[in-house]
């Protein structure tokens, strides 16, 4: 399952940028460093759209796990 840190998008874009996520049915968590998406199989392709849509930036592949939620 891979697993990203994505840059924040802008203020004015992340309550879209949460809401595609959860339309796709992606897991993600909001961190003190950006937010953590969790693709399962088969939602690479959506992850793909929404990172096109929003130019999500991703600042790093695998992140170390964060506990303290």
């Amino acid at each position: 399952m891979p697993t990203y840190l994505v840059v924040p998008p802008p203020p004015q874009q992340r309550m879209g940028f949460m809401d595609a996520l959860e339309e796709a049915g992606i897991a993600y968590s909001r961190e003190p460093d950006g937010y953590v998406v969790y693709l399962k199989d088969g939602q690479q392709e959506a992850w793909r759209d929404i990172q096109q849509r929003f130019r999500a930036r991703i600042a790093e592949e695998d992140p170390p796990l964060i506990f303290g939620m």
